[in-house]
């Protein structure tokens, strides 16, 4: 079996050729609507936006809602309200009629508000039914308020927090002035501390300092007499080659020497040897008492660094402990001083 293919045009042709129908119906719809709606009779609608007031707890003396916008809901959609408002105004609808024309519910979004909604076919009618449920809710929270606070109890209570209150406070000062004078104590410590590093620091310093130049004076003493004594060995060793030479020249030629000017020579010979190698052994000691004394510079001058790192760390540490004092002290004032404020707001205000 083929398809028959649906085009735009036909569904055109098809609105033209019924187009008198289709009018006629439109004018016959709009006709009837404008009848019933003015046969029907017109509605009314009242609006009324209901606050639920606060009642003080006599343990916290604290605010809290009456009741909340749920229980207040409840109360005003009950069958015994509902009731008494059909008698009282004298409105003539049934029970579940009159239900359907009041909608009473929470108003979203808020803590607080309860809405009264009345559709009826009277614009007093409205406002009477919504000024009778509203007037029955501020009713009901009067009677609770009665209920629940008692101006005598209240009053008492109020008296004892502030009595509270205000030892409180004194506690406030007399611990504040306490602690206050306690970070002061600890600040003075600290200065007088740091105060002391940095003297001692300079005496131990200069101390250093002095040790060091003795050190390095006697070096630079030790440092001549090896000179000396190096010239002296090369003085002594150039004379011990010279009398050598003398010695050898003459004792090419034997006659010419007596033994008495031979003995004389060697004794020279030996004398001169002799003040070498003591000058050697004395140029030896010297030389260790300089290695000695370069080895004591260098411990003093490392120890002194060390001292001053470490008095430095000392110093460094005392100061953030100061820093970090003084900040709490700040910190601890602003508290004390806030909550001073603030229990001194709440004794004026009650």
């Amino acid at each position: 079996m083929e398809e028959k293919e649906v085009d735009l045009r036909d569904y055109i042709r098809v609105i033209k050729k019924r187009k008198k129908t289709i009018l006629l119906l439109f004018f016959i719809s709009v006709v009837a609507s404008a009848v019933v709606s003015f046969l029907l009779p017109p509605v009314y609608e009242a609006r009324l936006a209901l606050k639920i007031g606060n009642i003080i707890d006599i343990d916290t003396l604290e605010k809290e809602l009456i009741e909340s916008p749920i229980a207040a809901s409840q109360f005003l959609k009950g069958p015994q309200i509902l009731i008494e408002a059909i008698k009282e105004l004298k409105l003539p609808y049934p029970l579940e009629e009159f239900r359907k024309k009041v909608l009473i519910a929470p108003v979203r979004e808020t803590e607080d508000l309860v809405q009264v909604k009345v559709d009826v076919n009277s614009p007093g009618e409205a406002v009477s039914i919504a000024n009778y449920l509203g007037t029955k809710l501020l009713d009901r929270h009067k009677e609770i308020k009665k209920l629940y606070e008692s101006k005598e109890v209240i009053l008492a209570r109020y008296d004892e927090q502030i009595k509270q209150t205000n030892e409180e406070l004194g506690e406030i000062d007399k611990n504040k002035e306490t602690i206050i004078a306690g970070y002061d104590e600890q600040i003075k410590d600290i200065n007088t501390e740091l105060d002391e590093i940095e003297k001692n620091k300079e005496t131990i310093l200069a101390r250093y300092d002095e040790n060091i130049r003795s050190i390095n004076n006697q070096l630079t003493l030790l440092e001549n007499e090896i000179d000396n004594l190096k010239k002296e060995k090369v003085r002594l060793e150039k004379t011990a080659e010279a009398l050598s030479r003398e010695i050898e020249e003459k004792m090419k030629n034997p006659e010419a020497l007596s033994d008495a000017e031979a003995n004389v020579l060697v004794g020279r010979l030996e004398g001169i040897e002799s003040r070498w190698e003591s000058h050697s052994i004395d140029m030896a000691g010297r030389e260790q008492r300089y290695a000695n004394l370069m080895e004591k510079l260098r411990e003093t001058q490392l120890e002194k660094t060390e001292f001053e790192q470490t008095k430095d760390q000392r110093y460094n540490t005392l100061s953030g402990e100061l820093r970090r004092i003084e900040q709490e002290k700040v910190k601890f004032q602003k508290t004390k001083e806030q909550r001073y404020d603030t229990l001194a707001s709440t004794v004026r205000q009650e």
